[in-house]
């Protein structure tokens, strides 16, 4: 989460000098960001999911490649956090998941009291993405403006991943962030669609990696999907 915080600094302060009336600097490409929700294809090993709480957010420098009057193509890289939240009575541990039966695993990360009442239980998991895509204008466009249907791909290199519980213990609020790979994939990969106009756009990201390295004891193995609206212009 530091470096997206870290991005977001930075396009504060290049607004902010836009707006004091200063000269911004002219760098080639631009800056957009993802801002939806994510889905597992299937919840193993017990795990629960919450909707509205499970948040995927990505910023990416951009730049784009004209192939014609209609046709472009753009690429990147840029940063994508995925925040799972995985309901209130299992969470994943180390390379293993636990429920409140399941002492072994419990034990790989000490002792967790009374895991049924957990108030908050995320798996948050940074990337280093690559975009690209093929962008088509129906009407034409001079600098990518208008108009636009994208296709194209994303691949991406886990840089971290932690898991964050609130609980309570004997009357006292208690909070946990542990660090690990949770048996994650290192690698992401997958297709993506865009459309709307190039400020303002609507994206759907399938990846057709599987989330983690191994199947869990149910033979599920989820694969994710990201949707949501995308800004552009920074």
């Amino acid at each position: 989460m530091r470096y997206l915080y870290g991005v977001l600094f930075t396009l504060l302060i290049i607004g902010a000098s836009a707006q004091d009336g200063l000269k911004r600097p002219d760098i080639p490409g631009e800056v957009m960001a993802d801002i939806g929700f994510n889905v597992w294809s299937s919840m193993p090993g017990g795990l629960e999911r919450k909707t509205w709480s499970s948040k995927s957010v990505a910023i990416y420098y951009m730049k784009r490649k004209a192939l014609s009057g209609k046709l472009s193509f753009n690429y990147g890289i840029g940063l994508g956090l995925e925040k799972m939240s995985l309901g209130d009575s299992s969470t994943l541990a180390s390379n293993y998941t636990f429920t409140s039966g399941s002492t072994d695993s419990l034990a790989a990360v000490g002792i967790i009291p009374n895991p049924q009442n957990f108030q908050k239980n995320r798996l948050a998991t940074t990337y280093l993405d690559i975009p690209f895509e093929f962008r088509f204008h129906p009407l034409g466009t001079q600098d990518g403006e208008g108009l636009f249907l994208g296709v194209g791909g994303i691949v991406g290199l886990r840089l971290n991943a932690h898991t964050k519980w609130k609980y309570d213990n004997n009357g006292e609020t208690v909070r946990d962030k542990v660090s690990g790979k949770f048996n994650l994939n290192s690698f992401r990969y997958g297709y993506q669609v865009r459309m709307g106009f190039r400020g303002v756009h609507l994206f759907y990201k399938r990846y057709l990696s599987n989330v983690f390295q191994d199947k869990f004891q149910d033979g599920k193995n989820p694969v994710m999907t990201t949707v949501g609206i995308n800004v552009t212009g920074f």
